[in-house]
């Protein structure tokens, strides 16, 4: 897709996922191959699906209803409505099956988790490889993709693990993003996707039924603005509890620092900061005018595949508005409750032209020993996943109806707050 092409959505879509949508859309006129999103129906097929009846902490059951409502709502495709209201029986499963867990081994929630290095930066500005050469570092936890998406133990993992043998989870995964990515080959060069990938823990606020990541795939702008408005320290809460799972799971040392990552950190830092109060915030900064016209196309590029009437018109007006919004609310939490001395700053532009330095000064900042263990780990790590690996991202603001100009005005008290550079070549240029 060029550059300065106009954006249509049913472009991206192959040729059998357009003729499998245009047999259910029929079907479905005819009353049959419906997709139903009902909570009482989706909650009672997960406990018949695992024998079991507990979900846990029910706070989950307003956000989920919120979900449900805005995504009934939401003019998705067949496709893309049979996937959502399989990704909610996914989540609820897993909700009872750790729930059982739970109860069979409370020395899981006895386990102490110190507080984390948390990466807290806008999507695009860097997180992901800032996330990643962090994660090389082996004193560091942190999660793999497919941890992320399957936090919950199945008996079968437990069995391949006694036998030795691969975690289902992860073949499981594997085909699950081979799938995506034959349906949507385009996202492999927005967000690097791999089974094996360190990954952000999204996917484990995702079963609180809490996070952004519903409206990258789905859109969902009612559910969006309950997000935006709404306390989630239900969510973290719930985050930490699978946090431990994981770890109990592969045998972690408790006394182990996890490194996080999420933009769903910008947008709820104070909900974070109730479940880890003395976080150390690591905070990168890119120009805005870049970042916002990449989380258009990210964004974008997920949509695309459920949702065929979407515009990027509409993408572009959503995601300049709530980042101004997630801006103003980041800042005022980090003015009011976090101390400056569990904070850091630092440019994208500074990472990208001596990343060793960068990292150094992060190091400094934690009071951690940078490593030769560390250093050997991260040098690999890029040595590995050179910058446009999977192809170029390419884009422009005047695709999704705005223009720098305007990017610049709105989001220009973000700029001189950090001091942040105009971005005027391709930072990665010299790699």
């Amino acid at each position: 897709m060029s550059a300065t092409a106009s954006l249509r959505a049913k472009d991206y879509h192959r040729l059998p996922f357009r003729a499998l949508n245009g047999l259910l859309a029929g079907a479905n006129v005819l009353g049959f191959a419906r997709s139903p999103l009902d909570l009482e129906e989706l909650l009672e097929e997960a406990r018949r699906d695992t024998g079991l009846q507990d979900f846990g902490d029910d706070r989950f059951l307003e956000p989920l209803s919120v979900l449900i409502d805005t995504t009934g709502a939401q003019a998705l495709n067949p496709i893309g409505r049979f996937f959502a209201r399989e990704n909610i029986r996914r989540l609820l499963k897993g909700r009872l099956l750790a729930e059982e867990l739970f109860k069979r081994h409370p020395e899981i929630l006895a386990r102490q988790m110190p507080d984390p290095v948390v990466i807290v930066g806008l999507a695009r500005s860097g997180t992901t490889r800032l996330h990643r050469l962090l994660a090389a570092d082996p004193d560091f936890a942190h999660l793999k993709s497919w941890e992320s998406v399957y936090p919950v133990p199945t008996a079968e993992a437990f069995a391949a693990r006694a036998a030795g043998e691969t975690d289902p989870r992860i073949t499981q995964l594997d085909r699950a993003l081979k799938a995506v990515l034959y349906m949507s080959p385009q996202v492999a060069s927005v967000h690097p996707l791999g089974t094996m990938e360190v990954e952000e823990e999204i996917g484990l606020l995702q079963h609180a039924f809490a996070t952004q990541l519903f409206e990258i795939i789905n859109g969902v702008p009612g559910f969006a603005e309950w997000l935006m408005t709404h306390d989630q320290k239900h969510a973290y809460e719930y985050m930490v509890r699978l946090m431990k799972l994981v770890s109990w799971f592969r045998g972690d040392p408790e006394d182990k620092t996890w490194v996080l990552k999420s933009p769903q950190h910008m947008q709820d830092l104070d909900a974070l900061l109730h479940v880890f109060p003395n976080a150390r915030l690591v905070c990168p900064h890119r120009d805005p005018i870049k970042v916002v016209g990449s989380t258009c196309s990210m964004a974008w590029n997920s949509l695309v595949r459920d949702c065929d009437t979407i515009t990027p018109q509409w993408v572009g007006r959503e995601w300049l508005t709530k980042t101004e919004r997630m801006l103003h609310k980041n800042l005022a939490e980090r003015k009011t409750l976090a101390s400056p001395q569990q904070q850091y700053d630092i440019l994208y532009a500074d990472i990208t032209a001596d990343w060793e330095h960068a990292i150094e000064g992060i190091y400094s900042f934690l009071d951690r020993p940078l490593t030769d263990a560390a250093k050997a780990g991260m040098q690999a790590w890029l040595a590995e996943n050179r910058q446009h690996k999977h192809g170029a991202h390419k884009y422009t603001l005047e695709q999704f109806g705005l223009t720098a100009q305007q990017v610049d005005e709105t989001l220009l008290f973000y700029r001189e707050r950090f001091n942040i550079p105009y971005e005027t070549a391709n930072p990665h240029g010299a790699a």
